[in-house]
């Protein structure tokens, strides 16, 4: 039998520290756990690209053990930080209304796959039980897993955070979709295990592409040690956690919060947003609301920060928006605001992921709201309402836990 030290993990990750935002973590909490289990661990990811957000913090935070490999690109955002004028044409483009994306199949990274599997090649040892993980999006990065499979003595495991995008792939073209669908055959007829954030992936790549393969609910999940200080202080703000962008249709809640201010005039309904900022008509929406008085994005906080911050808060939102397909999303910060303190406020639509998860488990000061006044009756029962605890069952999802249950899958594949 292979002992931890016969075992050599690669994790393909196009994003990853210095680079911010939630991407990052999953692949760095990965690299992290099994570099701490005395496994032989690489990265390989992308060298310097155009991006919104950098985190030193979650570089810093890298296990020691841990060795990062980058290959070069031809993608836009790689171009983009070699030649700095592309940077503002690819801003045109997307005002324009013509995402890079949607123009390159399988999508706009797909120019790091060439010089990214030459270099995984030369990182798969001869000595070793070499176990692959691609992680994506983007999706191309599973080109990757089919590229070298059947090479030497090696596992392949292809990690999904969602089916293919941030837009569902009925929303595509017939044309794409059909060449999506034999890409997403090919990833899971050759890989020897898939792994998915949230189960309704799970079940449509079981459904649709593949029923045969391997697959494993491998939620995201929180780091304990990120919750080890008390948090000193308290505000009477709503906390939204997360980028915000036109997938969390913020309009709805400010719809609510106005029409609960026609009845309620001092209604006390402040929200403080803490992450990155991506969209563009907010200005409108704060306007037609009334809102400006009482909306603040913090903007992006290094991570630890931002932990900190959302346990701070009265309550905290998690939501997504009805009006597109969001059914598969579970927001990858919804296992830190479970473990955070404060109660929980869900405004997520009928059949969502993350909406079934937090029925099934039923915890504590999380509340389903599907209307104004279901929100009204929330913001009253806070009002009276202030203590902190942790949720019964939410140690469930701790990262290690999670991590913990894919190495067990795993034993059974090698």
């Amino acid at each position: 039998m292979n002992t931890r030290v016969d075992r050599h993990f690669i994790i393909a990750a196009y994003y990853f520290p210095p680079l911010g935002m939630a991407g990052t973590a999953r692949p760095l909490a990965m690299a992290n756990f099994l570099a701490e289990q005395g496994f032989e661990v690489s990265v390989l990811t992308v060298k310097p690209i155009v991006y919104p957000v950098h985190d030193q913090t979650q570089r810093k935070s890298l296990h020691p053990n841990v060795r990062v490999y980058r290959a070069g690109s031809s993608d836009p955002a790689r171009l983009a930080k070699m030649i700095p004028f592309l940077k503002s044409l690819i801003k045109l483009c997307r005002l324009g209304g013509k995402s890079v994306s949607s123009l390159i199949f399988p999508d706009s990274k797909v120019g790091f796959v060439k010089p990214a599997t030459a270099l995984l090649k030369t990182l798969i040892r001869a000595d070793k039980q070499n176990i692959l993980i691609t992680t994506s999006p983007p999706v191309s990065i599973h080109q990757l897993g089919l590229n070298v499979a059947g090479q030497g003595s090696l596992t392949w495991i292809a990690d999904f955070r969602d089916v293919w995008g941030s837009l569902s792939l009925e929303d595509q073209s017939d044309a794409f979709r059909a060449k999506a669908e034999l890409y997403l055959t090919d990833i899971t007829d050759v890989a020897n295990l898939i792994t998915a954030t949230s189960p309704l992936t799970i079940d449509y790549l079981q459904t649709k592409i593949n029923a045969a393969a391997d697959y494993h609910f491998l939620p995201n999940g929180y780091n304990e040690s990120d919750f080890a200080t008390p948090v000193a202080e308290h505000n009477q703000c709503l906390g939204l956690y997360g980028t915000l962008n036109h997938l969390i249709g913020i309009e709805k809640l400010f719809d609510w919060i106005s029409v609960l201010r026609k009845s309620t005039p001092d209604l006390r309904a402040s929200v403080r947003h803490i992450g990155y900022l991506d969209l563009p008509n907010l200005d409108d929406h704060l306007s037609r609301y009334g809102m400006r008085s009482d909306f603040l994005s913090i903007g992006y906080l290094p991570h630890y920060e931002s932990i900190q911050a959302v346990r701070c808060h009265a309550a905290n939102i998690i939501m997504l928006s009805d009006e597109l397909d969001t059914s598969y999303i579970i927001p990858s910060k919804l296992f830190e605001l479970l473990r955070a303190e404060p109660p929980l406020l869900a405004i997520l639509p009928p059949g969502n992921a993350a909406r079934l998860l937090l029925e099934e488990y039923n915890f504590s000061d999380v509340f389903v709201i599907d209307s104004a006044a279901e929100l009204g009756d929330v913001l009253d029962w806070l009002r009276s309402h202030l203590t902190m605890q942790t949720r019964v069952g939410v140690t469930r999802f701790e990262r290690r836990q999670e991590m913990s249950g894919l190495l067990n899958r795993l034993e059974e594949l090698l």
